[in-house]
């Protein structure tokens, strides 16, 4: 399984993130890192996630890591091939989506009345 130093989990503005989200966002991190949170807002979706000190560190801060990682929640597809970004400095990221929140993040307001 690929090691990641960022992960995150998209979810729609008016929901919550789950548990098993959390588990799953959590077991991608390295082993005995010490972890950072942090949230992203989009427009229609948030991420929430964990960085390690390594890479925020690497990234000159966490500001920038988020700043790298806001246009793959602003602009997450289901065809993304494995959800993953390299970051500059070497290391990877994961940002995760349930196919659900995708649909709901596109719905326009007045699509709810057809």
């Amino acid at each position: 399984m690929t090691e990641y130093h960022a992960a995150a989990w998209v979810i729609p503005m008016e929901s919550g993130l789950k548990k098993k989200h959390i588990d799953k966002v959590l077991r991608m991190l390295p082993e005995d890192s010490e972890l950072v949170p942090f949230e992203i807002l989009g427009e229609g979706s948030c991420a929430y996630g964990f960085a390690t000190v390594a890479v925020i560190e690497e990234e000159n801060g966490l500001g920038a890591v988020i700043d790298l990682l806001e246009p793959l929640v602003e602009d997450w597809t289901e065809d993304a091939s494995d959800c993953t970004v390299t970051l500059p400095g070497g290391k990877k990221a994961f940002i995760g989506c349930d196919y659900r929140t995708v649909l709901v993040g596109r719905i326009e307001p007045e699509d709810h009345h057809r």
